[in-house]
């Protein structure tokens, strides 16, 4: 098996094995939760709540692209796949 990173538009995606996108979309919600989290830090709102409302926003949106853009393909999981990171963050804190 070969790992790989391409491109999809500007941004760099995994390619190369069975589950690619969503590690890539985990990774993603990642950085977007840990940014959102630290904007609420400054704000002085909840960060974890922030992360994941962040995350669950931006894998929203992506999906939506992608309904657009890829002939109508909505995929529920890759949601979920971008909220993993933050969602995680969350159980193992509280």
């Amino acid at each position: 098996m070969r790992i790989y990173i391409g491109f999809l538009g500007v941004f760099p995606e995994l390619r190369g094995f069975k589950h690619a996108d969503k590690v890539t979309h985990a990774i993603y919600g990642g950085v977007i939760g840990g940014i959102a989290a630290w904007i609420g830090t400054w704000l002085g709102w909840n960060i974890y709540l922030m992360a994941l409302v962040a995350s669950g926003l931006a894998g929203v949106v992506k999906e939506i692209y992608d309904a657009i853009s890829c002939n109508g393909q909505w995929d529920p999981w890759d949601i979920v796949a971008t909220m993993i990171l933050p969602l995680i963050a969350l159980f193992l804190l509280f």
